[in-house]
């Protein structure tokens, strides 16, 4: 039997990380999304990746200038199948620790995978603090 919704989106975020490792554990991340999962980085302008080999090569892209990730989660509600989360995320990029809030929404099939995530936040507000053009954060 599947965990609740809940709990798979809590464990999902522990998986990017404490704040205090360099580098989440990709293949935990990957193993939690269904097969044909989706994950739209930014509603709505944002890229959608589809399927774990797509998911997978985005993440480790982010790896690449991202570190010492933190999801963290200060509200969330489901119902359902479906799962909101509040979050103020910690990560550091470019030597600056970066703190940023979001709200994300999860969609978990019946076998308890993550079929659908979608995140929402401000990229200029990210931008800000790196000293970037709010287009160029992605990028890295």
């Amino acid at each position: 039997m599947p965990q609740n919704a809940q709990q798979i989106v809590v464990e999902f975020c522990k998986a990017w990380g404490d704040g205090a490792i360099a580098r989440p554990d990709v293949n935990k991340i990957i193993g939690m999304f269904a097969e044909d999962g989706v994950w739209q980085l930014w509603v709505p302008a944002g890229p959608v990746f589809k399927g774990r080999a797509a998911l997978r090569s985005e993440i480790e892209r982010q790896c690449e200038f991202s570190s010492f990730m933190h999801c963290g989660i200060t509200r969330i509600v489901s119902s359902g199948q479906s799962v909101v989360t509040e979050r103020v995320d910690h990560f550091t990029m470019r030597g600056i620790r970066v703190e940023h809030a979001l709200m994300a929404i999860y969609e978990i099939d019946e076998d308890g995978k993550i079929a659908a995530w979608r995140e929402y936040f401000d990229t200029a507000d990210i931008g800000k603090q790196l000293g970037m053009a709010p287009e160029a954060v992605i990028g890295g």
